[in-house]
């Protein structure tokens, strides 16, 4: 075994978020359908006067999202929202455009592609520490506007591991990687986190390149997991996806402790070698909200699925006269690598 430095590409942590997001976004549609259906029922069986319901009285609002690294180009996700009746998840924007600023200095306005609701501009980078601003628009349509910062980077000072067996049941134990990571917190400022761990695999298979990637689901015990308004959750027991601010730690070095069960370590048929990366993501406020938020939303689906009445969950937005979010993020990384 040995430790390493590593770093998960910007396109595939994007690719992550939206996976997340896509799925979350169908959950949400198909109960609020029910709910749809549910409250028709209702008012159906409640009385027989005719009920005219106009769906199409509120216009779809844009979509807007991006997630903006150091050293990366600009991804950006331009869309319309859709009905809670339709079955398409995103309506594309045939004549998109986008304005970019950059520290205030205007970086100059472009034609976003007709189809494809995801476009990639290499003729832009990004440091830790800019601001940014994008406008987009709809030519002779609506307008959205959007502005965040990418964090500076909290280094990862250390990375140690320890074989332990941790209790799951009455009588029963399961093999854990005690894992502890160190990091020094920025003082005097609030600053929001994610504590990530995705696991690689390489190997060959019938003479050609074999290759597993996955986001490992670990054990939270560390008290900074429940501190804040992660304990003040309705929710108890609700998988924030490692999500931490530093409330109880500003400005302090803290040494965070995760448990990775060994499933993860054990190689398949065709790998020959396996990488554990642990990631500490340094999010804006901004992403912090919105990420949270959909997962409460998710978590009350999870309890309230098929009741015609419970108290929503706002998803989170910064976009101006539309929906989505857009947030600088940076990180650092640290990696254990398995040879077989």
């Amino acid at each position: 075994m040995q430790i390493c430095s590593s770093k998960l590409t910007h396109r595939r942590m994007i690719k992550f978020i939206w996976e997340f997001h896509v799925a979350f976004e169908n959950k949400f549609k198909h109960m609020n359908r029910v709910l749809y259906i549910l409250s028709i029922a209702l008012l159906l069986g409640a009385c027989e006067k005719d009920i005219e319901i106009d769906l199409n009285r509120q216009s779809d609002k844009l979509v807007m999202y991006a997630f903006v690294y150091p050293d990366s180009a600009l991804d950006l996700h331009f869309s319309k929202s859709q009905s809670i009746l339709s079955v398409e998840d995103y309506e594309q924007v045939e004549k998109g455009r986008f304005q970019l600023f950059i520290n205030d200095n205007f970086q100059g306005a472009y034609i976003l592609p007709a189809d494809t609701i995801w476009s990639n501009w290499k003729e832009f980078t990004f440091k830790a520490s800019d601001s940014f601003r994008i406008n987009a628009y709809e030519l002779n349509g609506d307008t959205v506007m959007a502005e965040s910062y990418i964090p500076e980077k909290v280094p990862i000072i250390s990375l140690d591991t320890l074989s332990v067996d941790q209790s799951i049941a009455e009588l029963q134990v399961s093999p854990m990687l005690r894992t502890k990571f160190q990091f020094q917190d920025p003082i005097g400022q609030s600053n929001y986190y994610q504590a990530l761990v995705v696991r690689e695999g390489w190997g060959e298979k019938a003479g050609e390149p074999y290759y597993t990637n996955e986001v490992v689901i670990y054990e939270k015990d560390d008290p900074i997991f429940s501190q804040g308004e992660q304990s003040g959750s309705l929710l108890p027991g609700l998988d924030f996806q490692g999500l931490f601010t530093d409330e109880k730690i500003d400005g302090l070095i803290y040494t965070l402790g995760i448990d990775i069960p060994k499933d993860h370590l054990f190689f398949d048929y065709y790998e020959d070698k396996i990488k554990i990366t642990v990631y500490l993501y340094h999010h804006t406020d901004d992403y912090y909200d919105y990420f949270r938020s959909t997962i409460l939303a998710a978590g009350y689906e999870g309890i309230y699925d098929g009741l015609p009445v419970f108290e929503p969950v706002k998803i989170h937005s910064n976009v101006s006269q539309g929906l989505g979010v857009v947030s600088g993020i940076n990180f650092d990384s640290g990696s254990l690598v398995f040879v077989k």
